[in-house]
């Protein structure tokens, strides 16, 4: 690979994982599960989600009242070769859970957690990059 495949390469992994977080942040759970791999794994609060629909269906069940902010730091991609790469980071998140949906700003609480993410990519052949196997442990929080 040149310097510039490479950049490209991790500059493809950073939009994916931002892309990933401000999808689901916003409540486009479609677009969430159009970030995984058909086989790709997401281990979420105890379970295996295999491929995009059970992260679709998963995500359905969430609070409509629900709004979340997850901030993606010390974000790092290893490439392990031209289309697989290993992204290791932490995101802080804020999370609010009210009857229903709020128009506007929502009070601002205290973080609810901030955990520490290992997640494996691949390149598609058409050159996006997809989630593998997305796996978080908390750091901090209850």
């Amino acid at each position: 690979m040149t310097d510039l495949e490479r950049w490209a390469a991790v500059t493809g992994c950073q939009q994916a994982i931002h892309g990933f977080y401000l999808a689901l942040d916003g409540g486009d759970f479609d677009a969430v599960a159009a970030c995984m791999a058909a086989q790709g794994v997401w281990h979420r609060q105890g379970r295996a989600l295999q491929g995009p629909a059970e992260v679709r269906a998963a995500l359905a069940d969430r609070p409509a009242g629900r709004t979340t902010a997850h901030l993606v730091q010390n974000l790092v991609i290893d490439l392990d070769g031209p289309d697989r790469a290993t992204a290791r980071y932490m995101t802080l998140v804020y999370r609010v859970d009210a009857a229903a949906p709020q128009a506007g700003p929502v009070p601002l609480p205290p973080p609810l957690s901030i955990s520490l993410h290992r997640e494996r990519l691949s390149r598609t052949p058409d050159g996006r990059w997809l989630v593998d196997e997305k796996l978080g442990q908390r750091r901090f929080g209850d």
